[in-house]
């Protein structure tokens, strides 16, 4: 009997296979070659699965994209599901939490953000990318959205926030701290990233 090949599987291997590639030696050796060997697939297996370089990129870059915002998406929803904390730093921690997932404070979310970093740069100049970064920084939007929400709706919160312009802030600040964990991780530990993280958002309940 012929072994049966589930195709999404497949294809989630091979974009791990990127990963791994993009992770340790950048985007520009991912090529359809290296990943196969990487993968430990034959060349014609991978182009069985994905006609050519960039179709295989784009799926890569959504997997990356999905699998960092549905850690985040999964702790938003257990945040949104309870009662709110009546003690800023409960509430600080829950919402520090959900952000933390968009951070690289371990290995595999450090990985993950490489990755990230590396195709978000591409698509500054890869048209073939620009869709898929565009629903990535739609995809962040909402996640810090519905956290500034949550900030908004607590008894704690003493300030008037306009969402839509906290939401920007603390993306640039989420944005800031994974560029300098990556490249300085020397000088910005993930203890000392989560701390600026906690006071940005002590900083947004409290006059």
């Amino acid at each position: 009997m012929p072994k049966i090949v589930d195709a999404d599987q497949r294809r989630e291997l091979v974009a791990d296979a990127v990963f791994h590639l993009i992770a340790e030696r950048g985007l520009t050796q991912a090529s359809l070659r290296n990943v196969a060997q990487r993968a430990g697939l034959a060349l014609g297996s991978v182009r069985h699965y994905f006609d050519d370089q960039a179709e295989l990129m784009e799926f890569a870059f959504r997997v990356n994209s999905e699998r960092i915002h549905l850690r985040a998406l999964e702790k938003l929803e257990a945040l949104e599901a309870e009662e709110l904390p009546a003690e800023r730093e409960a509430l600080v921690e829950k919402c520090s939490g959900v952000l933390a997932e968009l951070l690289p404070l371990d290995e595999p979310r450090r990985a993950d953000a490489v990755v990230h970093m590396e195709f978000m740069l591409d698509a500054r100049t890869n048209t073939i990318l620009s869709d898929a970064a565009q629903d990535d920084y739609r995809a962040t939007g909402a996640v810090v959205g519905r956290v500034v929400l949550q900030l908004m709706e607590s008894p704690l919160a003493t300030k008037v926030l306009a969402p839509v312009d906290e939401a920007e802030r603390l993306i640039a600040v989420l944005d800031g701290l994974s560029l300098r964990m990556v490249l300085q991780p020397a000088w910005s530990a993930p203890e000392h990233g989560l701390a600026t993280l906690r006071r940005h958002l002590v900083d947004l309940i409290t006059p």
